[in-house]
């Protein structure tokens, strides 16, 4: 089983409102030195295949079809952990 991290976010030139209200919450606590927040999602799984080919294919398939608005989101995967190597 190989272990995936999924991070999904807004695709750069897409208007970010939540990180646009964090940057200003950030700052009105003092931490002018922190900007520019983006907002994402980091998802989490374990993929039963037998090759690394097989792994990318599901989880390309699953992030352009359920998990990810590609219109105006992003993603990037990496893998964390495969079982198989340990």
């Amino acid at each position: 089983m190989t272990k995936i991290e999924l991070h999904i976010t807004l695709q750069p030139q897409v208007l970010d409102t939540q990180g646009q209200t964090l940057t200003r919450a950030v700052h009105d606590l003092g931490y002018k030195q922190v900007n520019d927040i983006r907002v994402g999602k980091v998802l989490y799984m374990t993929v039963d295949e037998a090759s690394e080919e097989a792994v990318a294919n599901v989880v390309n398939t699953l992030s352009e079809k359920l998990f990810a608005n590609t219109v105006i989101e992003e993603y990037s995967y990496k893998i964390v952990e495969d079982e198989e190597t340990k």
